[in-house]
Parts: structure tokens; sequence; C-alpha cells
């Protein structure tokens, strides 16, 4: 016998029963009620709308209840209330049903440096992190307590987890680094934890070297929380008294002011080459002579207004150390 039999017996049950009494709908409780798996939904009327000596006769898809004023519904189907204050009968219905509470458990993790991801891998719940984002992955960049509550449609639930800073190595270095030649050897070295150890590509396993040489310096260190990672910078070396200042612009005008190009230089060469090319790659100047200065011009003819590429090569005298600078030159008029 399906649900609408049963209702109709039901019903007209109470028709028989109660023929002197007017039965009225009483439409407080909704068409359709959505709880979590595992949860109950009590349901009470308030004296302001039920008598107190009214009677209760409960139908659920389980069973029928009498004499209880208020009912924990907790059975997926159709549930009437048929409520007698012995002037009126007062029917109401509501069907229950169930929605599954997510899923979800965020270990406690560890930051080792950099900033980690959490994520959930279910984009089909929502969600609100207690940093207010409210996508499916957090971004963590501290240590501290955090919270995401998720909500399956009526079903939520709320995880919180931990983040920890681990022995995460910090170097002192970058990328690169330039040391001027008559500096004493730089310092590389790393903040690590007593947990930590280090093996560096000179064989050293302290917390710091002396980089005596141009080159790549690495340091490889390994510990139980954030396993192993690799630190490197390339260390150059160079004459910081002899550096060499080449403008950018000029104006050749025969005005006597910034006429001609020329870089400057602070150190004696012993070998020197400046090019300079058009926007197409044409050679408009060339010399070996670091005593000579380019006026703007190609085979005695003013060049246009515009940008130009240089190239220049020399050999520092006393160490034979080569420099090489590329860049660009602007021609005004």
């Amino acid at each position: 016998m399906n649900i609408k039999n049963n209702i109709f017996i039901f019903l007209f049950s109470v028709l028989l029963c109660n023929l002197n009494a007017q039965i009225k709908p009483l439409n407080l409780l909704p068409d359709t009620t959505t709880i979590c798996v595992g949860d109950s939904f009590l349901v009470k009327f308030s004296e302001d709308i039920v008598s107190r000596t009214a009677t209760y006769n409960w139908q659920t898809p389980k069973q029928i209840i009498v004499h209880a004023k208020q009912l924990y519904l907790k059975h997926k189907g159709i549930h009437i209330v048929k409520i007698n204050d012995g002037k009126k009968i007062m029917i109401d219905t509501t069907y229950l049903k169930f929605t599954e509470k997510p899923k979800l458990r965020i270990r406690d993790t560890v930051i080792c440096g950099s900033p980690i991801i959490i994520t959930t891998h279910n984009k089909n719940f929502k969600y609100n992190w207690s940093n207010g984002e409210t996508f499916d992955q957090i971004r963590i960049e501290k240590p501290g307590t955090y919270w995401v509550k998720v909500n399956n449609k009526s079903c939520a639930f709320t995880d919180t987890f931990k983040v920890t800073t681990g022995n995460a190595v910090v170097p002192n270095f970058g990328k690169e680094l330039l040391v001027c030649e008559n500096e004493p050897p730089r310092l590389l070295s790393v903040k690590a934890g007593s947990d930590v150890k280090l093996y560096w590509n000179t064989g050293a396993n302290t917390s710091g070297i002396n980089a005596s040489k141009e080159g790549v310096y690495w340091v490889k260190s390994t510990s139980k929380n954030c396993g192993t990672r690799t630190d490197s910078v390339t260390v150059k070396y160079k004459n910081c008294d002899c550096d060499i200042f080449i403008p950018n612009s000029f104006t050749p005008n025969d005005d006597d002011r910034n006429d001609l190009f020329a870089p400057v230089f602070q150190c004696d060469y012993t070998y020197f080459s400046l090019t300079i090319f058009d926007r197409w790659g044409n050679t408009v100047y060339t010399s070996n002579n670091i005593n000579n200065k380019w006026d703007g011009k190609f085979k005695g003819n003013p060049c246009p207004d515009d940008v130009y590429v240089y190239r220049l090569d020399a050999i520092q005298k006393g160490n034979d150390k080569k420099v090489i600078r590329n860049g660009h030159i602007s021609l005004f008029r």
C-alpha cells in the first residue's frame, strides 16, 4: 500500500471519528523539511496556536503515535499531525528528506619557509574559511589555527586544523651576489634549526661558508618536518673601482653640449672595441680607440633621431679581466 493510500485512510478515519468537529488546515509545517543524515527534526506547536488541552495524533512512515504534544521526526517520508481541541480538528503535513553531511578532515600541517595551499578536493560544496575565503582551497602564509565551514545544501560541517612552523632553512643570500674584488670573501650562511642537516657543494656541513671565488654555491638541507630542499646563489666578483659609465642618450646638434657619445672609463684597458648598430642591425660606428667618440654620423652624414644598439668589449689592464657591455643609446637632435 503506497503513501497516498495511507494518508487517505488516516484522514478518512479522522472524519468518521469527528463528524461533529470542524476540520481546518494548520499550515504551520513546511511542505518539505530537509535535515542531515543522522539528525532529527523537532515539531512542537506553541500554546498561542494550539490549546493546552488539545489532543494529538501523529502518523509517521513507521507508526501512528497518539497523545504526544511534540515529536522528533527522523524517518524519511510524509508525516501527518492531527490536533483536536474539541471545537475543531487541525491537520498539518510535511515531507522529511535527508541530505548527506559533508565529509572533510584537514590534518594539521607545517609551513617550511614558503606559503602552502590547503585544498578540499571538492568543488560541489560551499565554503567559508576563517580568513574570509569562499573557494575550495586556501593559501596559508602564517602559522595559526584555521577553520572551514562546509555547507551541502542545509547540512553544514566545521573542521579546525593547526598550522605550525617547521625548522625551515632561511638563507642570507638571493639568487645572485656581486662582490667587489678588493673585499674579503663574502660569507654565505643559512639559519636552520638544530635538527636540520646541511651539506654545501664545497663539502662543508656547517651553517656558513666563505665564497672565495666566482661560481655557483648551493646548500642542501634535510629535516624531519620539511624534508629536503636546496638553495643556491651565483657569486660574481667585480672591480668596484673600475666601473664604466655609458650614457643612454646624446644630442649631436653642434651646440657644444652633449654632442658626442663615448663611454667614461675609470681604469686602463689593453683592448677596447665599441660598435653601434641601427635598428636594422647595420653598423653605423665602430672603433678600437678608447679615446674616440661618436658624433652621430655615418660616413659623414647625420644619422636620424632613433634608438641605437651598442656593444662594448674591453680587457682590463693588470688582471686581463674581460668586460662586455650591451645597451641602447638614444640620438636626439
